[in-house]
């Protein structure tokens, strides 16, 4: 179904039933069939309205994970993903984790030639010399305080970026793709040609060929990486790759385990989909932020055992601050939130309450 607001923005909205594995013969023969069905006004209109806040910048797409049903806005569209991106390269270093081939106790040098541009409180507390620090550390670093020196670091040891975009590929999912290290996709931002080697793009060198550029030419790179098809995602997409999250990623509980739980501690980004949530309320998500992206995505265990929701929110614009690009995130969360946390958590009943028990409802 579509509706479409006053200024044109283009709400899709799709209830789907869910495959489970675990699921008994006859759910699991249910779920192939697509159950559509009218999500109430108060949502689809909803979300409408707070979207016109930034425009037509903003991609939102919620999974209610145990009963499948799905609300998208512009969930088709490609957004920057900035630090999202270290979900998908994640999987792909927790993968070689479980197959022996890194071991993450083990302590390893990273130089002030590896320190990156960007946020990284790790190149801030080394006091301009190398750190020596365990692999499992850097990977702490890398999802709960979006370090870009650990992120690197975890990256150059799993197989760079094409290896951690062919593991979304493995998972089935569509609609995300990772490109570059957080080293390139720095060049690229300020505007410095490609031909750069990423030995030359290291924290303090960077700063140097980054000011040497003139200020336009700065500044069109800057409005160049919101349009730019590379390390981008749909909502649709992500929040298919955070369901596989959910679900596990093919990962061992310990990898697994570990994965939620440094996305849980992680404090970034508190004003966005945590921004109006009960205190109370887990959240396991993941910030990006650079240039006009302002991203937040994440699961949401929902009370009195309700399940989990799962939200993908991506905006992209230089036009709008910080803080109504947040407070747009937070509140279209809020009202997702106050839709499935009053819902049954599981099976037919779940998607008869939302849908209507009438099968043939569209």
């Amino acid at each position: 179904m579509q509706m479409r607001g006053r200024r044109g923005l283009a709400l899709g909205i799709a209830l789907a039933a869910a495959t489970a594995p675990t699921a008994a013969p006859i759910l699991a023969q249910e779920a192939l069939a697509t159950v559509s069905c009218l999500v109430p006004d108060s949502v689809g209109g909803g979300l409408g309205r707070i979207a016109r806040r930034v425009g037509s910048d903003i991609g939102i797409t919620a999974i209610h994970v145990e009963s499948g049903a799905r609300v998208s806005f512009n969930g088709d569209r490609a957004f920057p993903m900035a630090s999202v991106s270290k979900i998908p390269m994640a999987l792909e270093y927790l993968r070689r984790v479980d197959a022996g081939e890194i071991d993450p106790s083990e302590r390893i040098v990273v130089p002030i030639t590896d320190f990156r541009p960007g946020n990284s409180p790790l190149a801030s507390w080394s006091g301009g010399r190398a750190v020596h620090i365990t692999i499992d550390s850097l990977f702490g670093l890398m999802i709960g305080a979006s370090d870009n020196t650990a992120t690197d670091a975890i990256l150059g040891r799993s197989g760079g970026p094409a290896a951690a975009d062919r593991r979304v590929r493995e998972l089935g999912v569509r609609g995300v793709r990772v490109d570059r290290s957080e080293a390139r996709t720095f060049a690229d931002l300020s505007g410095l040609p490609d031909t750069i080697p990423e030995s030359e793009l290291y924290r303090y060198r960077y700063f140097r060929l980054r000011d040497a550029l003139a200020r336009r030419h700065r500044d069109s790179a800057r409005v160049s990486y919101g349009s730019d098809p590379r390390d981008t995602a749909t909502p649709d997409g992500m929040a298919d790759l955070l369901l596989e999250v959910q679900r596990g990623a093919g990962l061992s509980p310990g990898s697994h385990g570990r994965l939620l739980e440094v996305m849980t501690a992680s404090r970034s980004g508190r004003r966005r989909l945590k921004g109006l949530l009960p205190g109370s309320v887990e959240v396991a998500h993941k910030t990006g932020t650079m240039a006009g992206a302002v991203n937040d995505v994440g699961i949401v265990t929902l009370p009195e055992g309700r399940g989990h929701l799962i939200v993908a929110a991506f905006v992209n614009t230089l036009h709008r601050t910080t803080w109504r690009r947040e407070r747009t995130i937070a509140e279209m969360t809020r009202l997702l939130y106050d839709h499935f946390a009053g819902r049954p958590a599981t099976g037919v009943a779940a998607r008869d309450a939302m849908c209507g028990s009438s099968r043939s409802r569209e």
